[in-house]
């Protein structure tokens, strides 16, 4: 970013910083007409609907005072008004307290979209490469509440699912997003005050066991599967890893293609491919649990409900 100016503006101001490469500007802070510009782009969005920022201040600011909402959107300097708009961002500030183990800030990326217009451009990587600069320069570990479609695209950018669960009981804050974090970031446990969230989260859990299994096991399933996906990714070769995305993506399509053909329902961990491509990479095996696969010591086997699965996991390798 060319003209990053390596702070971040006071609440209830802005800046706006020149992206030569992308010949875009960049508008960020939290000034009302920001704050206005962001909404209404996102509300008229194709993933996002009704995103109200009065709510979502509050519901952020329930879990601590301190949080504040970031505003970030790239702007074609050639056109006027809402058709310049061309990617908008926003994130959750949440600066360092006592007790915290990481002893760094947070950065919460909870809304990123880029206009049909402009994509293709790699206009949502800038605006990614503005907030990790952001954080590098505010010494805060970088956070994304990604929808389990785009856990894929985060996972292929360096982050990885958030494994403590009383962080994610903390920053979690929406029903159909998971907590994904930098890779490369300091390990941050949250805080004694976050397990208040953590037996919350744990109560509505069991008020909620048995009443709509169906949508619970789907739940899970979606946890389980960006939780192999994280772990795929951070297989450290990238080769390999690249090698074996391809093949589990071809074994997903097969089965979903044609699940009950035979040939395409049992894998033999002997063979060289297999061998290569999952028993040696970190990750494989679990994509292929979820895509229906059991371990019958010698060989993976598909098991009889396997094409919604197989759907599911094609569709978030291809991300």
């Amino acid at each position: 970013m060319s003209a990053w100016s390596g702070s971040l503006p006071p609440p209830g101001e802005e800046r706006s910083e020149f992206i030569e490469e992308k010949g875009m500007l960049l508008r960020h802070g939290s000034s009302l007409a920001l704050m206005a510009l962001v909404s209404t782009a996102l509300n008229g969005s194709d993933e996002f609907e009704e995103v109200d920022p009065e709510e979502d201040w509050k519901t952020w600011t329930e879990r601590r005072p301190e949080m504040k909402l970031h505003y970030a959107a790239l702007l074609d300097p050639a056109r006027d008004g809402p058709d310049a708009v061309a990617c908008i961002l926003r994130a959750v500030l949440d600066p360092l307290s006592p007790g915290r183990s990481s002893g760094c800030n947070r950065i919460i990326i909870d809304y990123i979209t880029t206009r049909k217009a402009f994509r293709g451009r790699g206009l949502a990587s800038a605006a990614v490469s503005f907030v990790e600069q952001a954080a590098a320069a505010t010494l805060s570990n970088c956070y994304v509440l990604a929808l389990e479609d785009s856990c894929t695209y985060w996972m292929g950018k360096g982050f990885v699912l958030e494994s403590s669960k009383r962080l994610t009981a903390r920053l979690n804050v929406f029903p159909d997003t998971h907590l994904l974090r930098r890779s490369a970031d300091p390990l941050d446990d949250g805080e004694p005050s976050d397990d208040g969230f953590l037996a919350a989260r744990r109560e509505l859990e069991e008020q909620s066991d048995g009443s709509d299994s169906s949508e619970s096991e789907d739940e899970d399933d979606g946890i389980a599967l960006a939780s192999a996906l994280s772990l795929l990714a951070s297989h450290p070769n990238a080769a390999e890893r690249d090698a074996s995305r391809a093949l589990l993506l071809k074994a997903a399509t097969n089965l979903q293609n044609d699940p009950s053909n035979p040939k395409f329902r049992r894998l033999r961990k002997a063979n060289k491919t297999i061998d290569a491509k999952v028993v040696r990479v970190k990750g494989a095996a679990e994509v292929l649990a979820c895509m229906g696969f059991e371990d019958q010591g010698d060989e993976w086997v598909a098991d009889d409900d396997v094409w919604q699965r197989a759907a599911a996991v094609a569709g978030a390798l291809k991300m």
